[in-house]
């Protein structure tokens, strides 16, 4: 069991992959979206955490597969040009977002419509909690850096400042890889490179302690973010990381940093 206390430990590492701005709650601010929902462009297939089931938007609908046999389960219909970004571990919430960053958050049991919002910024849904009572952003900025958001579905509000950091936004920078998620739904993982400082960290999202822990890998040289592969072990503590040149590095994702 990881303990929060170790995670906290290890949260300021991030101010190794960006730097940290103060922001106000008022600048931050969200409003509920009246409008109805409305025709779905094509979008990527999502696959939820725990392998059963993957998600994509097809021909206006949001259909659901089996991930063992490839066959479609259910269909949703929807309409609009939403895009599908993120879902919950077991596949119960899925959030669909377009632009001026409106989001859906279904239910896909019940096949409804659990809220509904607009947030005031350019973000990105990264995931939507087990219990489908918070999301996971990420905040994107104009000059390309980016911080991670959480919004309390439940309280109907904007969370103020980066998660895990009092209410301090820490941006980051860097051009997003491959992403790796654990079967348990605690972990979602991202290799980010940045390229103009011969960089690269993985972005670790800690999805039961809402925390985000930024964490450096070894050099490389001209390696861009998809010379970077993750490897989840089958612990789900160590997270294996290799680039281009042969370089591997073993994460301990309890400690937050690179071990081996």
């Amino acid at each position: 069991m990881l303990r929060l206390a170790a995670l906290l430990a290890f949260t300021t590492v991030l101010a190794a992959c960006g730097s940290s701005v103060e922001e106000s709650a008022d600048r931050a601010s969200v409003r509920a979206l009246a409008a109805p929902a409305a025709s779905l462009r094509p979008s990527g297939r999502l696959q939820a955490a725990d392998g059963r089931s993957s998600f994509a938007i097809i021909d206006g609908d949001l259909r659901r597969f089996s991930a063992q046999t490839g066959k479609m389960t259910r269909t949703y219909p929807l309409s609009g040009a939403w895009q599908l970004t993120g879902i919950s571990a077991t596949g119960a919430w899925v959030a669909l977002q377009r632009a001026k960053t409106e989001v859906l958050v279904l239910d896909t049991k019940r096949g409804t419509i659990a809220h509904r919002l607009r947030l005031r910024g350019n973000f990105r849904v990264e995931a939507v909690s087990a219990a489908g009572d918070f999301l996971f952003l990420q905040q994107n900025f104009v000059d390309g850096s980016y911080a991670v958001r959480g919004y309390d579905l439940a309280a109907g509000q904007l969370l103020p400042g980066s998660l895990g950091r009092k209410g301090q936004t820490v941006r980051m920078q860097g051009d997003a890889g491959q992403v790796v998620a654990s079967p348990d739904g605690r972990w979602l993982l991202t290799v980010y490179v940045e390229t103009t400082m011969n960089t690269a960290f993985v972005h670790a999202l800690n999805l039961i302690e809402r925390l985000a822990i930024c964490i450096p890998l070894p050099p490389c040289k001209q390696c861009g973010a998809d010379d970077w592969t993750l490897a989840l072990a089958a612990d789900r503590r160590t997270l294996r990381a290799t680039n281009a040149s042969g370089r591997r590095a073993a994460i301990d994702l309890a400690l937050g940093r690179v071990v081996a």
